[in-house]
């Protein structure tokens, strides 16, 4: 099961917000999963490789990122997102940690009351779940199935050399998504290896819209600041004919790129999602009035 879990957090007194919350929203969330299962929370801080949850920093009732500067108001409520891509932790989220949440939760020094939490997409856009099956072998594809549109709603970059990589590659972008997928997706659903090379030979940028470079000061921890992108960024898969020596590989090319775009809403895009960058969404296509045009949500 793929969870998107949005939980209504209400602040008990007005605070400036002096950064991205992620990383405590982080630590309250791994305490959750400490005290429900010790033995869990210890393999995943060993394992090695990605880590099967996103944890967003506080958010609008839009999904938007409160930002830097601004303050919460006491007794309005406000959102924090966690994802889950591991059936095991998945399980271990509905059956025991959601039913054993405190009433409240402090993040960085500031005190919030619990209201509730829901899976339910038509009670908060960037709820939902789903399951690796459905995505792969289910789910419809849509009538232009070689384009798909995303969103990038916080800060979202990659790491290279010690340096951020603040731009909508295409092959950094679904690498990302394919590092996830096969580190936890079950093993009749893996992604070939030469996926990466394919997807940068033969995937492009067909849109982009409302593309701003964002540096993100974290309120908490020892690394204060990183920089990403947000906005929309359309691609595509080239014609079969224009992928050279990966010609033979494309039939079935389309189904990958539209249920890894859709796989991103949980597992998020590039570096730090455990502490709030690279939150993301497949977008509808774009309306085909003989232009491009931006959706609505930016």
């Amino acid at each position: 099961m793929l969870l998107s879990l949005m939980l209504s957090i209400t602040p008990l007194q007005a605070a400036p917000i002096l950064g991205s919350l992620g990383r405590p929203a982080q630590a309250w969330f791994l305490q959750q999963i400490t005290r429900s299962n010790p033995a869990k929370a210890q393999e995943m801080h060993d394992a090695p490789g990605p880590r099967p949850y996103t944890v967003s920093t506080l958010l609008d009732d839009r999904g938007r990122p409160l930002q830097a500067g601004s303050w919460l108001q006491a007794g309005k409520p406000v959102w924090l997102r966690w994802t889950i891509f591991e059936p095991q932790l998945g399980d271990l989220l509905q059956e025991r940690i959601l039913p054993r949440l405190p009433a409240s939760l402090v993040l960085y020094k500031m005190k919030f009351r619990l209201d509730g939490f829901t899976f339910d997409p038509a009670q908060h856009p960037w709820a939902g779940r789903t399951t690796y099956l459905y995505l792969a072998q289910e789910a419809k594809l849509p009538p232009n199935s070689q384009q798909t549109r995303m969103e990038f709603i916080s800060p979202t970059a990659f790491r290279s050399e010690g340096a951020d990589i603040p731009l909508p590659i295409p092959g950094h972008i679904f690498r990302s998504w394919w590092q996830k997928w096969n580190a936890f997706a079950p093993s009749p659903l893996q992604i070939h290896n030469f996926w990466p090379e394919f997807a940068n030979a033969c995937i492009m940028i067909s849109e982009l819209g409302g593309l701003n470079t964002e540096r993100w000061s974290f309120a908490e921890g020892t690394h204060g600041v990183a920089t990403g992108f947000t906005g929309l960024a359309g691609f595509h898969l080239l014609p079969k004919k224009q992928c050279g020596e990966f010609a033979p590989y494309w039939d079935g090319a389309d189904r990958v790129l539209q249920y890894l775009s859709q796989f991103a809403f949980y597992c998020g895009t590039g570096h730090h999602t455990t502490i709030g960058m690279g939150q993301t969404r497949l977008l509808p296509p774009a309306k085909q009035n003989g232009r491009q045009e931006r959706d609505e949500t930016l």
